[in-house]
């Protein structure tokens, strides 16, 4: 059987062809993803954002001591204590346990966002 040899264009063509599948792949490959490039926006953020928050929480801090330090607070938050311990025991709880959610609860604190 004789087979027909291809012309010198007919093998032009299936080279050409054969590169451009596979340009648009490499291509492809080479650009950095949208995960990638949001990766590297978050990071960019979050170094531009980190010290910023830290000096927002100490000032947060800082205000909540000042206020924490007033006599009258401590004055408030004993009553608020013995209020809640109180109203344990008239809910059913026995003492011991009244006491030790009131330890285990402690202090009163700002609700966060998520609750």
């Amino acid at each position: 059987m004789i087979h027909p040899v291809p012309s010198r264009s007919t093998g032009t063509a299936l080279v050409l062809g054969a590169l451009l599948l596979l340009l648009p792949a490499r291509a492809v490959s080479q650009q950095p993803t949208v995960s990638d490039s949001l990766r590297a926006q978050m990071a960019q953020t979050s170094a531009m954002m980190g010290p910023m928050m830290g000096q927002m929480m100490e000032a947060m801090m800082e205000g909540m001591l000042r206020v924490m330090a007033r006599p009258e607070n401590a004055d408030r938050l004993a009553t608020f204590t013995k209020n809640y311990y109180d109203a344990l025991i008239r809910k059913g709880f026995t003492k011991e346990q009244a006491l030790q959610i009131v330890i285990a609860t402690g202090m009163p604190r700002m609700p966060t966002a998520g609750r």
